[in-house]
């Protein structure tokens, strides 16, 4: 190496130096060797999940994928295997757009809210291989690298909260009507994540960007759903999880994920998600505990009698 290639070479280490992105001309020669995958797919998550770059250097320095984001993995693996299970049971063949299993024990219908399970399981359930592609996308799109900076336990909580506040809304907006799909925790995750962004806006990288695309696909899905909730015959699927998830992702977001600072006002705002979270959540679950029982779905087919078919 002549002269002039020292000289740069010194010139450039003091720089990153000056960055504190090295500590030594050994840590600058690491950094001139090209990063393995795994190294580029974490820089990638820390530049779009954290805000501050003190903690994406920090992410990228501590990072190693120990224990791996396996709540998502789990709950898609889940999903599509449910789906494959009544793919099967109808001949192998599934459906774009649905139909939904509606006597299966995994479906929320308002006749069957006293079976408990049906107000969380209803999200392993698809309409149909458009609604489970749909849905995978975004969970695992967004989902795992959430996963990945937030840890399990948090992700999980947004997750199920928002699965739970779909049901919950269905069943006092909308009672006529099925349940089904994971629309409610995905719209938790992407709104949460919209949260932090909205949050830490102006550190944030193409955050007008991300919000605009994040809209607009939401926009779609949640008019091909009222589209389909008032236009098909039977059975109806409601699109109250679309938003009720949406708005327990932003109120749980601000909860359980972590954020760059503690600023008076987001504390104000912590505060204020909680008590809207829990007094929405407190009305759902008491008009379920004490309304009238729903007898039976007007789009349900009757019962055969005992001797049909013999």
């Amino acid at each position: 190496m002549n002269m002039s290639g020292k000289r740069t070479r010194s010139y450039n280490c003091a720089v990153h130096h000056r960055d504190r992105e090295v500590s030594s001309e050994n840590d600058f020669h690491l950094l001139l060797e090209d990063p393995t995958l795994f190294a580029r797919m974490v820089h990638l998550v820390a530049m779009e999940m954290l805000p501050e770059e003190r903690d994406r250097k920090y992410y990228q320095e501590r990072y190693t994928c120990c224990p791996p984001p396996f709540f998502i993995i789990c709950v898609t693996l889940l999903e599509l295997g449910v789906f494959a299970w009544y793919a099967w049971g109808a001949g192998g063949m599934a459906a774009a757009a649905g139909p939904v299993p509606v006597d299966s024990p995994l479906v929320y219908r308002s006749d069957r809210r006293r079976e408990l399970w049906r107000f969380l399981t209803y999200s392993v359930v698809h309409a149909g291989w458009l609604h489970l592609a749909f849905n995978l996308l975004v969970q695992l799109a967004v989902g795992l690298p959430l996963e990945m900076v937030h840890g399990a336990v948090r992700c999980a909580a947004v997750y199920l909260a928002g699965v739970l506040g779909g049901s919950l809304a269905a069943s006092v907006l909308d009672p006529d009507v099925c349940l089904a799909g994971a629309s409610g925790g995905v719209y938790a995750l992407l709104a949460a994540h919209l949260a932090n962004a909205l949050l830490n806006f102006h550190t944030m990288r193409y955050g007008a960007v991300r919000l605009v695309a994040a809209l607009a696909v939401a926009s779609c899905d949640v008019g091909f759903a009222v589209h389909a909730r008032y236009t098909k015959e039977a059975p109806p699927v409601s699109y109250a999880a679309h938003v009720a998830g949406a708005l327990a992702g932003l109120t749980i977001g601000l909860l359980v994920l972590k954020h760059a600072q503690q600023r008076l006002w987001e504390r104000l705002l912590w505060w204020a998600a909680l008590g809207a979270y829990a007094a929405c959540t407190l009305f759902a679950v008491l008009y379920n505990v004490f309304s009238a029982p729903v007898d039976e779905l007007h789009y349900l087919p009757p019962d055969p009698p005992p001797d049909a078919g013999f």
